[in-house]
């Protein structure tokens, strides 16, 4: 099975920062137990409320075997308690895999959203775009320091909506959200834009920034 990286959401209780040590010990559990290739973790810079992490796997199923864990429920039930909602995942089959070059002192998260019956043939064509944007952005840019795009492997829903959708995900790695801000002002940008806003179909999009790092335990 292709190798997926699994997408979580935490949306931390107040009071709760990446420092916190429930939260230290819910991570160095998945990364004791669950033994995934690697993980990055962090807080969205816009809402810093919000945790990100960014786990590999071999396979969907390599990440479904830790779930059988007879300890899993007990971690389950711990991290939920340091959320004010239910945490959320899907999983990503990026290109590259693994989506490390992707990860610098501030990633950028793009989400894409299209109908769910989006045709195989039109996510190639949505995939090959994104990869084009990505050589130019790197080649026009010096301080780009990667990217990695890929499909959710499950149906998710639209946050601006609540309809089923597919989605599709893009990481672009900058030295500082300042960096992709200049970046947005360039003519490189604004003429290759349109390779993701421009994209058949293309019913939302959201962007923010996550302050990641790998985490080893």
């Amino acid at each position: 099975m292709a190798e997926a990286t699994e997408v979580v959401f935490l949306s931390l209780k107040e009071g709760i920062d990446s420092q916190n040590p429930k939260l230290k010990s819910t991570l160095e559990t998945i990364i004791k137990h669950g033994q995934p290739h690697r993980m990055y973790a962090g807080a969205q810079v816009e809402h810093p409320n919000v945790q990100n992490l960014f786990i590999d796997w071999s396979s969907i199923d390599h990440h479904m075997q830790f779930t059988k864990w007879e300890g899993y429920e007990a971690f389950l039930n711990g991290a939920v308690e340091l959320c004010d909602a239910p945490p959320s995942l899907f999983h990503v089959h990026f290109e590259p895999f693994p989506p490390t070059p992707a990860f610098s002192e501030v990633t950028e998260f793009i989400r894409a959203y299209f109908p769910a019956d989006y045709s195989p043939e039109d996510q190639k064509t949505f995939h090959e775009g994104i990869k084009k944007f990505g050589s130019i952005v790197q080649r026009d840019w010096d301080e780009c320091r990667g990217l990695a795009g890929g499909w959710v492997a499950e149906e998710v829903e639209d946050p601006k909506t609540g309809d089923k959708a597919k989605a599709y995900v893009c990481l672009i790695g900058w030295p500082s959200v300042e960096s992709h801000m200049k970046y947005r002002e360039t003519s490189s940008f604004k003429e290759n834009i349109h390779m993701l806003r421009g994209a058949k179909d293309l019913k939302n999009v959201v962007m923010v920034h996550v302050a990641s790092k790998e985490f080893t335990g």
